[in-house]
């Protein structure tokens, strides 16, 4: 059983709280050491820390398992973690990344000359079942339309569960009562834990559903002005010198009031979400982390951070260009746009946000009193 070692009794239910104080232990490790890096001002990968870290966690409580295990007469006890281990790690925490497909065996492979059982075959038909465990819950993972998979999760890990201790059941001769129980166990622990990684889920779907409407604008799908607001503050350091050089472009759709007048606020919407469209293609080829903002009614903003002005050049041409060329579809005809840009680059005589962003928008007005259809770059 998972915890017989550590409350000397043979319960389930002290076995789901270790189970979920080991998810819990895990989440403020991680919580930690992101504080921890942040505040040393050290670039990092979530997502690859988080795989890492679980790599670690998880390695560390197995081998501290099996080394206490390995004087015990019943030496399976920790099978049932074995098994909601490979959930754990699979679903919450892989990378995604071909390279763990290769570590994981290695890790099989370590764990069986610690158990010396490089030459029994029921070790590797443990060991195998492992491996395809894990690839079966990885291709679900990558290969669904369903937000989370239940289901599918829970048939998966029933199946090798079963396996597992079917192959467990003939190594260590387990009695037909003992193995009923386990995969009991084994079962409710399966459920206990695909369920609570589907209520985390579901808690990270609507957070991350509330902070898509905080920062992006409704009708466009562009971030919106508050986004802008707190990045391009996020440049700016607390004496308000800028953090680091960046270039800004601003532009926004000429005579858009007259396409409003003519067609329709309907048709002016479709214009707009058009533009968006064009603009992120562009930059998505370009750079996908440049991000685009939507600051007011067909007014937009684009931030290019680490970018000198005369490495935006590039970029802001096709944009320009691309909006100049592309015809927007409406039911009446095709409408041919343009647009106004201003662009420059932050100086070191900027002393507040405000600075910086005034000489952008200037130069967008002076593109705009010149004939608009235009880039100017100050």
């Amino acid at each position: 059983m998972l915890t017989s070692s550590f409350l000397d009794a043979s319960i389930l239910l002290p076995s789901l709280f270790y189970i979920l104080g080991a998810f819990l232990v895990f989440q403020v490790l991680f919580s930690g050491i992101k504080v921890l890096l942040n505040k040393m001002a050290i670039h990092y990968d979530p997502y690859s820390l988080r795989a890492a870290l679980g790599v670690i966690y998880i390695m560390s409580l197995l081998f501290y398992m099996e080394i206490a295990a390995t004087h015990v007469q019943q030496s399976w006890i920790y099978i049932n973690f074995e098994l909601i281990s490979i959930i754990f790690y699979t679903v919450i925490l892989s990378a995604n990344k071909r390279y763990y497909y290769y570590f994981f065996p290695l890790i099989l492979l370590a764990f069986m000359v610690l158990n010396s059982a490089l030459t029994s075959w029921e070790s590797w038909c443990l060991s195998f079942d492992l491996i395809v465990f894990y690839q079966a819950l990885n291709h679900i993972k990558n290969h669904t339309k369903n937000k989370f998979p239940f289901f599918k999760y829970l048939l998966v890990s029933i199946i090798f569960g079963f396996l597992y201790w079917f192959f467990a059941k003939i190594k260590f001769n387990i009695s037909n009562p003992v193995f009923i129980h386990q995969l009991v166990s084994l079962f409710v622990m399966e459920l206990f834990t695909i369920g609570y990684i589907a209520v985390l889920f579901s808690d990270l779907e609507s957070r991350a559903a509330l902070f898509r409407d905080a920062t992006h604008d409704r009708l466009t799908h562009a971030f919106n002005y508050d986004a802008f607001d707190i990045d391009l503050r996020a440049i700016f350091k607390d004496d308000n010198q800028p953090s680091t050089k960046f270039t800004m472009m601003m532009f926004d759709i000429d005579h858009f009031k007259h396409i409003n007048d003519t067609y329709g606020d309907l048709a002016g919407d479709e214009v707009l979400k058009e533009v968006v469209h064009i603009v992120q293609n562009v930059l998505k080829q370009s750079n996908p982390k440049i991000k685009l903002y939507r600051t007011g009614g067909e007014e937009f903003n684009v931030i290019f951070p680490n970018y000198k002005v005369e490495q935006t050049t590039d970029i802001v041409n096709r944009i320009f260009s691309a909006i100049n060329s592309t015809p927007i579809h409406l039911k009446e005809k095709d409408i041919h746009i343009t647009a106004s840009f201003g662009v420059s680059e932050i100086s070191p005589h900027d002393v507040s946000i405000t600075d910086f962003y005034s000489r952008v928008d200037k130069a967008l007005y002076h593109s705009k009193r010149n004939g608009r259809n235009t880039i100017t770059t100050v």
